[in-house]
């Protein structure tokens, strides 16, 4: 929410005190980071929060984020070892098994290292299974000891002494080991441990190295110069292939696990905004009419969008979309009601409280001080309500009324309304007490029907309507001050709980009337009577020190349908916590905290989102009484237990059908609001030297934190690197709350063979992720990946041209057709990638046909087009140069051919954006092609000659042949396995990253929805402005002031139809017309105070903002005049619809100054004071039907643009005799054409 008050400077500026929500903070902390720590395009970043030049160690900036990284991704890690243990114990097996089936010399010793082999391996995945904590602790030193391990083994053949007949299949043995050799160096960099990239390079580098020694000293008749050229060439393309597939892998779990962090803390502060703004809602209705109001909301615009197209939308493209308003602008022909919530529920007591004395009290007390006096008495009286189980309505002026028993039924509510009223009248002595006044209270009570609920679809609260609320009010009117008034219902109701004094009837008329009584004392003495003493001043005394977390703690949420604790004391609650953690404050400015604080167990508030820890100066006594600054660490109930944040109570709004209600002014201001609560619990205070000050007097001064680097002697650049900090950390308290015991960095909703998302509508998103666009990308970005893979892709191809020229010098056409077709698919895609990154970092102008190619390649069909093409191409390159003649007579060109098939074999674990069951059946296909090849299926062995009888085609061996079909097989296991993982690791990232998504966009939604529901409580300026105040209330000059009552909707009122509810229906229909038109341009100076009963109250002139911008100094007066003439046009068009009744409209103006304010502490009310609400009252009052009138005053600014008819001087109540005019019309003047006259010029705001 954006922020009001003037020229506001940077939040980063020297001796500036802001006050921001914890969203907002939050954004801005990205924003000023981002400055920090600026993305430099000229160095691809691989993922956000990347630790500067960890390409070769991809970890974060951040050291306390890498850990919990680690943490969080744990389990994955270990499932990839185990599934490469499982791999080893597979082919150890299956490697002995084929030496004893081939029955060479040297199958014994060859069998018991791959037994051993696989007895050590086993014991390891053991050890995973079953010692997980030894594991966890020595993951590293296991997975580098299986790696030498393996490998050890896999060059142990090599020490072994060759016999005869082993010379003369050294060919097998040296196309075996090297397909053994590429299978070890792909393990290590996809499934072996938590190992840094550096060290998987380094083990990598020398394994090679020792296997290529090894094998050309030990199988020196069959290697030549060109087969280790060649082997060199595809041992370093496995190399690049397997770093591709790590690096790949680490950055995008790491932009998952940031992504998801992110999205967690900001939900976690839109929790808390979301929740403040909740109470701030209940103090105008109870939680299930709030409730019904956002769930209407949300209902109302799906269907208008439903409607619109015609396609049943998915609840989650419902969060997607903008919140519509509740309801929406209907066309003329459209009859349909609007959404109306009203019930009529029986045996429900009604109070009324006026203060006696009041008119005396406020004669000598301006504005402010009489305001202050209610607010006090007001706040003394909200918490006897909740205490006594009541239901406040609202305030008018002086006069005070509540429920009980509505809008939840309860069976003693009578009694607790009678507690209510006899507490009321203590409290107003102690009132007396401490203020030193001397007023008292005149206390209603009736029993009876209501209907309840809300009328109206700007501004509006829950009230309460019907003849029995009427009678209450009587009650209240004709009671005795100091007493409980109770009509003879309420009376029979507790006959056995109170002793009463029947109230004498004299004369006729008063027989006539139904008896009443006065509350004597109690029959019984229980504890409902025995408050202690209220302290009123509590909040205030507590000031600007209070934080949200310390209001939050001091009463614990409640769930939004039930009631508070009736033994819950606040002062007490605000000394709870739990040592479990330290305060942020200190962990941030602390570095040898970073190790210490991993893994200790962080007891999270599950409802309120942490604000950022940062202090304010002590500079009062209950800041140092009471710890409010540090974070809940508390246990705490679940998201949605609202409760009162300081004072308890559920204080609600009014408005009613009877002309018996006064309209009596309320003043404005308030001790301490909850939303400014909410700004409170993150303000910063800096000082002149750019340190943060803390409530311990500490300051933290220029300090470095570790992952960071401190340029020179900049407080501000400490300042923020010190906040950065304690983001990761509020991060990390998110990620450990709602991560710890979900499988979020485990496994996706898919389906086990397919690996489908179970939910199709994830499934198309997933999909469709390739064709967005990312204002910041990384490597990590959907799009860069395929630009990585598609770079690996090319390098394959160039490697199996130069090695196919290498082993094939004579090519045959086929090939050389074969090259020329890839050549140019390889450029043009090359092309339009190149193109694309070049556009990306802006270094080429867009191009229209190269986007569209390039978004027409992204798609979900082309791109599997495209990778699988990419992917076959090495292979059917070597295929291409199968030729019966050529390997005949050269066995260097069937050996080669061997190892080019075995290495590209191996690239169909590329393109991980391509289906993996598609990409591991293309491999097994090509493998099942190779085995046909090497078996000479295709040629005739007769052609065979002397040179060439070590040729695989001419030995036709079939220990030969089993030897390489035991190698596919494995290989294609490796890689059906790896694409799986691939896959499924792709998912995971990408649901992971949906979910936070998602999850933060639905939190936006109700955000949204209490926004709007908030901000037809509470004007947005004046939301705004309580952000950064401790108190609203603003004096405005010459603001203009309407009632307009329709005077005989008593006429229609009647409760023998459904007990009235029809005819509020009605009410409802005709008051939302009238709001409905302040959604129109012509009329933003308007703005709904409230509706009192059949009367419509509102102003103009209280927004300054918009004052300034307008063209004259009076447009806000001719608004609200414009808007009065409107409203009977819309009565007039409402009446056509109406069947033998008409509604009449009366209107009274007004215009002078007035204080607007908000009246509450944690029960917020908005409303205006002065003697100009007073008059536009009594204009209404005295006014004729269908009329608009104004006093004389207002003549001298209203008669530029109208022309009125005098009407007389007339007595009205409490102003003496005035003379009044009759609105005629208005003048055709424009407001532009206006002379401006300076003497009338009137500043927006005092």
């Amino acid at each position: 929410m954006r922020t009001t008050g003037g020229t506001r400077r940077s939040v980063w500026s020297e001796g500036e005190r802001i006050s921001l929500t914890s969203a907002q903070l939050q954004h801005s902390l990205l924003q000023r980071t981002a400055s920090l720590y600026p993305r430099r395009l000229s160095a691809l970043q691989l993922f956000d929060r990347a630790a500067k030049a960890s390409w070769w160690n991809p970890r974060f900036d951040s050291k306390v984020l890498e850990e919990q990284f680690r943490q969080s991704s744990f389990t994955q890690t270990e499932q990839h070892f185990r599934y490469a243990l499982l791999y080893v114990i597979l082919s150890a097996l299956v490697y002995a098994l084929s030496a004893c089936t081939v029955g060479r010399d040297t199958w014994p010793q060859v069998s018991a290292a791959c037994l051993v082999l696989a007895l050590l391996s086993f014991s390891f995945l053991m050890l995973t299974l079953f010692r997980n904590a030894i594991y966890r602790r020595n993951a590293s030193i296991l997975a580098m000891s299986t790696l030498w391990l393996v490998a050890g083994f896999s060059l142990a053949p090599f020490a072994l002494p060759p016999s005869p007949m082993e010379v003369e299949e050294n060919h097998s043995v040296a196309v075996g080991s090297f397909s053994i050799c590429l299978s070890v160096l792909v393990l290590s960099y996809t499934l072996v441990g938590p190992l840094p990239l550096y060290m998987i390079c380094i083990f990598g580098v020398l394994y090679s190295t020792a296997f290529e020694i090894m094998s050309w000293f030990v199988l020196n008749h069959v290697n030549t110069w060109t087969i280790l050229a060649v082997r060199i060439l595809l041992q370093l393309s496995i190399h690049i292939l397997g770093i591709k597939i790590r690096l790949l892998a680490e950055t995008s779990m790491r932009n998952t696990f940031y992504k998801v962090g992110q999205s967690l803390l900001v939900r976690r502060e839109l929790e808390l905004e979301k929740h403040l703004k909740e109470k701030m809602i209940h103090s105008v209705m109870p939680p299930s009419v709030a409730q019904w109001l956002m769930k209407n909301t949300a209902e109302d615009g799906d269907e208008q969008q439903n409607t619109a197209n015609s396609v049943p939308m998915h609840p989650i493209q419902a969060a997607d979309r903008p919140l519509h308003q509740l309801p929406q602008p209907r066309s003329s022909n459209q009859l349909t009601f609007r959404p109306f919530n009203m019930h009529r529920m029986q045996n429900v007591s009604i109070l009324f409280a006026d203060i006696v004395g009041f008119t005396s009290m406020s004669s000598n007390k301006t504005a402010h001080q009489l305001v202050g006096l209610l607010n006090d008495l007001f706040g003394r009286f909200d918490f006897l309500c909740q205490k006594n189980g009541c239901e406040k309505i609202s305030t008018l002026g002086d006069c005070y009324y509540c429920v009980s028993g509505c809008p939840e039924p309860r069976p003693d509510h009578a009694k607790c309304c009678v507690e209510m009223g006899l507490a009321m009248i203590t409290a107003i002595r102690e009132f007396d007490e401490d203020s030193g006044e001397s007023v008292n209270m005149r206390v209603g009570i009736h029993t009876g029907t209501v209907l309840c609920g809300i009328v109206g679809t700007k501004r509006f609260k829950f009230d309460v309507w019907s003849n029995d609320v009427k009678y209450a009010n009587r009650m209240e009117s004709t009671g005795r001050p100091g007493k409980v008034h109770v009509s003879e219902v309420t009376h029979e109701l507790l006959l056995d709980q109170y002793h009463f004094d029947e109230v004498p009837q004299n004369g006729e008329k008063d027989k006539k009337e139904r008896k009443t009584y006065f509350i004597r004392h109690r029959k019984i003495t229980g504890g409902r009577h025995s408050w202690p003493r209220f302290q009123a001043p509590m909040l205030a005394r507590i000031g600007p020190q209070l934080s949200v977390d310390a209001a939050a703690e001091s009463h614990p949420s409640q769930p939004m349908s039930g009631s508070s604790d009736p033994s819950d004391n606040s002062h007490a609650a605000l000394n709870t916590r739990k040592a479990s953690c330290p305060p942020l404050s200190e962990e941030a400015n602390s570095d040898e905290n970073d190790e210490d604080w991993i893994g200790e167990e962080v007891v999270f508030h599950p409802t309120l989102a942490q604000p950022l820890p940062w202090h304010h100066q002590a500079n009062n006594q209950i800041g140092n009484q009471y710890d409010l600054h540090n974070p809940i660490v508390g246990d705490a109930p679940p998201l949605g237990a609202g409760g009162p944040i300081v004072i308890p109570g559920q204080p609600r709004r009014h408005s009613s059908l009877s002309t018996l209600y006064s309209r009596k002014d309320s003043g404005v201001v308030t001790a301490r609001s909850s939303i400014q609560l909410e700004s409170t619990a993150v303000e910063i205070n800096v000082d002149r030297r750019g340190r943060t000050s803390t409530s311990t007097g500490r300051s933290s001064g220029v300090s470095s934190i570790r992952g960071y680097s401190i340029f020179g002697e900049d407080p501000a650049l400490s300042f923020r690197q010190q906040i950065r900090k304690q983001s990761d950390l509020q991060m990390i308290r998110c990620i450990q709350q709602d991560c710890a015991d979900a499988e979020l960095f485990v496994h996706p909703p898919v389906h086990k063979l397919s690996l489908f998302f179970k939910d199709n509508f994830i499934e198309r998103g997933y999909r469709d992720r390739l064709l967005g666009r990312e204002l910041y990308p990384t490597l990590a970005s959907p799009t860069f990946t395929v630009y990585l893979c598609t770079a690996v892709a090319l390098i394959f191809y160039f490697v199996s041209l130069v090695t196919c020229f290498m082993l094939f010098p004579t090519p045959n056409a086929v090939f050389l057709s074969f090259c020329f077709v890839a050549s140019f698919a390889h450029i043009a895609v090359a092309m339009v990638c190149l193109r694309e990154i070049l556009a990306m970092r802006g270094n080429w102008q867009a191009n229209d046909c190269f986007t569209a190619t390039f978004r027409y390649l992204m798609k979900w069909t082309p791109l599997h087009v495209v990778g699988l093409f990419l992917l076959c191409v090495p292979i059917l390159a070597v295929f291409s140069n199968f030729a019966c003649d050529s390997f005949f007579n050269n066995w260097q060109a069937s050996d080669g051919f061997c190892l080019l098939s075995f290495a590209f074999l191996l690239h169909f674990t590329n393109f991980s954006q391509v289906k993996f069951w598609l990409r591991s059946l293309f491999a097994t296909v090509a493998g099942l092609a190779l085995v046909m090849f090497v078996g000479g299926v295709f040629c005739d062995s007769s052609r065979c000659t002397e040179i060439s009888r070590r040729s695989y085609l001419c030995r036709n061996s079939d220990n030969i042949i089993w030897d390489i079909l035991v190698h596919i097989i494995l290989t294609s296991i490796l890689v059906w396995l790896l694409n799986r993982e691939f896959e499924t690791s792709l998912r995971l990232s990408f649901h992971g990253g949906w979910l936070a998504s998602q999850d933060q966009k639905r939190m936006q939604v109700l955000k949204r929805q209490a926004d709007w529901l908030l901000h037809n409580i509470i004007p947005r300026h004046v939301v705004e402005q309580l952000k950064t105040t401790s108190r609203y209330s603003e004096n405005h000059r010459e603001a203009g002031i309407l009632f307009a009552s329709i005077v005989n909707f008593h006429e229609l009122y009647d409760e023998s139809y459904e007990g009235g509810r029809e005819c509020l229906r009605v009410l409802n229909e005709l008051v939302g017309d009238f709001d409905e038109l302040l959604s129109k341009p012509q009329f933003r100076n308007v703005t709904k105070i409230k509706t009192i009963g059949a009367t419509f109250m509102a102003a103009s002139g209280l927004n300054p903002k918009l004052r300034r911008e307008n063209p004259h100094p009076f447009t806000h007066l001719f608004e609200l005049i414009d808007f009065a003439l409107a409203m009977h046009k819309v009565i007039e068009d409402f009446n056509l619809n109406l069947l033998e009744f008409k509604f009449i409209l009366r209107i009274g103006y007004a215009h002078g100054d007035i204080t607007a304010g908000v009246i509450g502490t944690t029960k917020l009310y908005y409303d205006i004071w002065g003697d100009a609400v007073n008059t536009a009252s009594r204009m209404d009052s005295y006014g004729m039907p269908n009329r608009i009138q104004v006093p004389e005053h207002c003549l001298p600014v209203l008669s530029e643009m109208y022309t009125f008819k005098a009407r007389g001087s007339m007595y009205i109540k409490g102003k003496d005799h005035m003379n009044v005019y009759l609105l005629e019309s208005k003048k055709g003047k424009q407001l532009h054409k206006i002379p401006f006259k300076r003497q009338q010029t009137i500043p927006a705001q005092l």
